[in-house]
């Protein structure tokens, strides 16, 4: 079932019921209406009678436990059962094209068995009228806090609305409960087997193909008063007087009571009148006879006896004035009607300007900030510099969104996912320049960086590779690659690294070599290096001697150098694979289970790998993993 009904339906107050059949049973016998849940399965209910179970079957009601909620207004479970159940629109309509009031006369004459829906462009709330057996019962949800109104009021808000209605045409089905428990009393049997509510809507046994009857009752449900015992009244009171130019009394039709007062008459006030009522039309279609039978100008009071048993004939005029105020009354009606409607034309042409001046604030709003930005731009001074410039004079550093989250060293030790790491690691940026105002190729800085092949590959070292050597199970294989990267904390773009070198007379000197990359520790030394080849020509093995030939004497000078790192965005030549297979042999006797490892002494050493940059990505050709 829906979950905005099951929503609406739970805010309803809870009223206290037995378990299983005989919680049923106890709901049919007390009139219940509302609805009736064992947690899953559902049903409503509507003066005792079932009128819908969804989720589920009646038969799962029983030995379940049951919780029961009392509708606010007795529209709501035919409602919601129609809506759960579903239905087919039959049309729609445009309320100034087509008034409510107009389709409401229609259906309530049709004996129509659905609803009417009146929400698409409505601001100020959703409004149905619910129609079953020839009733008409309207119920809205006002306001921001859907407040609920019923009966008059709702069907007035409804009328008055400027909007697109639906009618929905849904059937409703009354379901059998299952068979009385065993010594469970029976409810007393009542004159009439009909299930009555106190708005005349009538649901009988045999209300599975849809008929229903209305109640005869038109009194308050206070003193119990029918319309049979006021005929019978009216009947004696005609027969104790002498009779004569004494009319019929008016019989009680369609559970109207036709009787008026003195003033002329009102309906009863839990009625709702459909607009064939309130114009004067009878439910046939025609209009009624103004010198027929029941005329309203005949009230109780009118026939009423006096003292010497004569009630007083109703004066000749009586009628005629009636007629006249009721001609005026409908005037007055229609003017209320056309001036309503132009108002309603005037709101929808102000509420057209409103969008428009609201859009073209919007776009002042929006030239004023492009303004302003411009202004901000021109305080900064613009400064060209070139990608060699932009990139020597940048170090990334590796920060968290949250240290307590996805870091490398959780990464390692496979604590983390991928993604989690990739959401809370930042790079951020220190440069030797003013970067504020600085563009690079046409465009600013910032932007430059983030799609350098040097920044994208050390967010792929950081972010990927560690999972792609835990995927394989090569950990061991890549022990000091694998160990060292969680140590990582700055990046140096362009970067060099002091190297020891032995001069002519035995002394030690320092020199230093660069890389397009380096990857250091917090203390600086350097962990990773890496070259890049952004020819579109293949990568031959001139390029990756001079690499070796660095990396061999930064990892004499530095024990936690780990790997050296050969980037190119064409792919490996053969005799380039060649060098990196020579160089990684590691000698005749060699028992190193590291893969692609270049050794130079039992305590030093370095893992060489070859990776090739496609499509914005990166793929480790060597070691193969």
């Amino acid at each position: 079932m829906d979950g905005e009904i099951l929503d609406a339906v739970t805010e309803w107050g809870t009223r206290p019921v037995a378990d299983g059949v005989a919680g049923l049973y106890e709901l049919a016998d007390g009139k219940f209406t509302g609805a009736v849940t064992d947690g899953t399965a559902w049903a409503f209910v509507l003066n005792g009678r079932f009128v819908g179970t969804f989720d589920g079957v009646i038969e799962d009601f029983e030995d379940a436990s049951l919780t029961a909620y009392t509708a606010p207004d007795m529209s709501l479970p035919l409602l919601y059962a129609m809506q759960a159940r579903g239905g087919e629109v039959r049309g729609q309509y445009y309320s100034n094209d087509t008034p409510l009031s107009e389709i409401d006369a229609t259906l309530s004459s049709g004996n129509f068995v659905g609803y009417v829906e009146l929400s698409e462009n409505v601001l100020s709330g959703d409004y149905y009228v619910v129609y079953y057996g020839g009733r008409a019962l309207p119920v809205a949800f006002v306001g921001n806090n859907r407040r609920l109104l019923s009966g008059d009021e709702a069907f007035e808000r409804a009328a008055d609305e400027v909007g697109i209605y639906s009618v929905v045409d849904a059937d409703v089905e009354v379901v059998d409960l299952p068979e009385r428990p065993e010594g469970a009393a029976a409810p007393p049997a009542e004159p009439d087997a009909e299930s009555t509510d106190q708005s005349g809507v009538v649901i009988d046994p045999d209300a599975e193909d849809g008929t229903t009857a209305e109640s005869e009752s038109t009194a308050d449900a206070e003193d119990g008063t029918t319309a049979e015992a006021v005929t019978a009244d009216s009947a004696t009171d005609i027969e104790d007087g002498d009779g004569d130019g004494s009319e019929p009394t008016p019989d009680v039709d369609d559970g109207v009571d036709e009787s008026a007062g003195a003033d002329g008459g009102t309906a009863a006030a839990d009625d709702f009148q459909s607009l064939g009522e309130l114009s004067g039309v009878d439910d046939d279609g025609t209009a009624a006879d103004a010198d027929g039978d029941a005329e309203s100008d005949r009230s109780p009071a009118d026939e009423s006896t006096t003292a010497g048993g004569d009630g007083p004939d109703p004066e000749p005029d009586d009628a005629d004035r009636l007629h006249r105020e009721t001609r005026a009354l409908r005037e007055r009606i229609a003017e209320l009607a056309a001036e309503r409607d132009r108002i309603a034309g005037e709101r929808d042409d102000l509420r057209a300007e409103a969008d428009r001046l609201r859009d073209r604030v919007t776009e002042l709003e929006a030239a004023v900030e492009r303004l302003e930005a411009d202004d901000d731009d021109s305080d900064v001074e613009t400064r060209t510099l070139t990608p060699e410039e932009a990139t020597s004079g940048t170090n990334l550093f590796v920060r968290y969104a949250d240290k307590a989250s996805g870091t490398l060293e959780r990464a390692a030790e496979g604590r983390v996912s991928a993604a989690e790491l990739r959401d809370n690691l930042r790079l951020e940026y220190h440069t030797e320049f003013e970067s504020e105002g600085a563009r690079v190729d046409g465009q600013p800085f910032d932007a430059f960086l983030r799609t350098t092949p040097e920044h994208r590959f050390a967010e792929w070292l950081l972010t990927a590779l560690v999972y792609e050597i835990r995927q394989t199970d090569t950990r061991a294989e890549l022990s000091k690659l694998y160990e060292a990267i969680e140590n990582v904390d700055r990046i140096d773009l362009d970067g060099d690294v002091d190297v020891t070198a032995g001069d002519d007379e035995g002394g030690a000197g320092s020199t230093t070599v660069t890389f397009d990359v380096v990857f250091r520790n917090k203390m600086g030394d350097p962990l990773f290096v890496a070259a890049f080849d952004d020819s579109r020509d293949p990568t031959r093995a001139g390029t990756i001697r001079p690499l070796l030939d660095d990396a061999r004497s930064a990892s004499r000078a530095v024990g936690a150098f780990a790997a050296a790192f050969v980037v190119t965005t064409s792919f490996f030549d053969a005799d380039a694979m060649e060098v990196a297979v020579d160089a990684t042999r590691g000698g005749l006797f060699s028992r190193s289970s590291r893969k692609s490892y270049v050794k130079l002494s039992r305590k030093s050493g370095f893992h060489l790998c070859l990776v090739e940059a496609r499509d914005e990505d990166f793929f480790l050709t060597v070691p193969e993993l």
